[in-house]
């Protein structure tokens, strides 16, 4: 439901800037469609490693069959998007991306030992872009990020890892369900050669999350009635007594990718990269914000006929939060990618 109103507030906005756009001013390819397979492949190392001893598994991959490790990730996805060029600065997009993943086995929250299986996230963002010159472009966004699917799930509850239903299809009141109002911008700069970016890419973000204040009830224990993320995984169940939210916060987020051979005169179109980046994500039943370290590297293949081809290694390893788990464990995930990508221009 979501995603059909995104798509309708982008047609309606695409429809009114086709009005009022001057045809001198537009681009000579307005529309943009971009289709990209992506496959997602999970090299964590213990997503799937036995309990360790005096730990009981805390996850089962259907009813009857606890213990078991869940699949981790090994899956086909496809990204899309639509960008509309205003003019020569300004453009319209809405995307939708995919990022599955698997989580290292958690042990910290005794006596369980924690296996998430294959995660799959979903991200919808609508994004009003400005080319500033000069290496700078603005933009202006909104993004719905929510969790579809989770391989594994939980032999005390009902519902499991912010996952946005429960097993039998009731809402989770853990769900992600996170959304968020967004500026920010990138810049490029540093050497670049004919066919090869400028060296280095700034990104930076301020995010506003909109989101309730509230305290959970007394008495509120079960892992069944649904008072916030305290009751939604099962293991939080004790200290849902005066649980509360912290309502409407604001996260920034940054980073920098460096593309490292670009003045070595490598094959035109081979382009090496490496980046880190500082991912904040603020869970709609949660009380304080997660921020993640992101590390990663690979190739991009610029293709004739506006193909291209990419590989990439991300680590994802998670910094403290009050809302996950207990320190020296983090949340933590290495995935490799593999995606094509399609750029349609008219």
């Amino acid at each position: 439901m979501r995603r059909a109103i995104l798509l309708a507030i982008a047609g309606l906005m695409v429809g009114s800037l086709l009005l009022v756009t001057p045809l001198a001013a537009r681009a000579a390819n307005q529309f943009e469609i971009d289709v990209s397979p992506i496959y997602f492949l999970d090299g964590t190392g213990d997503s799937n490693a036995p309990p360790p001893v005096g730990t009981l598994p805390f996850y089962c991959t259907g009813p009857g069959s606890c213990g078991n490790a869940p699949r981790t990730t090994n899956n086909w996805r496809i990204d899309y998007g639509l960008t509309y060029h205003i003019n020569r600065r300004w453009a319209f997009a809405y995307t939708h991306s995919n990022f599955d993943f698997s989580l290292g086995r958690i042990v910290t929250i005794t006596p369980f030992s924690i296996l998430s299986g294959s995660v799959d996230d979903r991200t919808d963002k609508l994004a009003l872009n400005y080319l500033a010159g000069h290496g700078l472009t603005l933009s202006a966004y909104y993004s719905s990020h929510q969790r579809s699917a989770l391989e594994a799930t939980s032999p005390y509850s009902i519902c499991y890892f912010n996952s946005i239903s429960c097993v039998g299809g009731s809402s989770n009141p853990s769900s992600i369900d996170s959304n968020s109002w967004s500026v920010g911008g990138t810049y490029a700069f540093g050497p670049h050669g004919k066919y090869q970016p400028p060296m280095f890419n700034a990104s930076f973000n301020v995010n506003y999350f909109p989101r309730p204040t509230f305290n959970c009830p007394e008495g509120a224990l079960s892992a069944y009635v649904g008072c916030a993320n305290a009751v939604g995984e099962g293991l939080e169940a004790p200290t849902a007594v005066g649980y509360s939210t912290v309502g409407s916060s604001v996260v920034y987020g940054y980073g920098l990718t460096m593309f490292p051979f670009v003045t070595m005169g490598i094959r035109p179109g081979t382009i090496p990269f490496v980046g880190y980046e500082s991912l904040p994500v603020f869970f709609h039943a949660e009380q304080t914000p997660e921020v993640y370290n992101v590390v990663d590297g690979g190739l991009l293949q610029i293709l004739p006929h506006d193909l291209s081809a990419s590989f990439t290694y991300f680590k994802l390893q998670g910094r403290y939060s009050s809302d996950t788990i207990p320190t020296p464990d983090v949340v933590r995930s290495v995935t490799f990618l593999f995606k094509l990508s399609y750029a349609i221009k008219f």
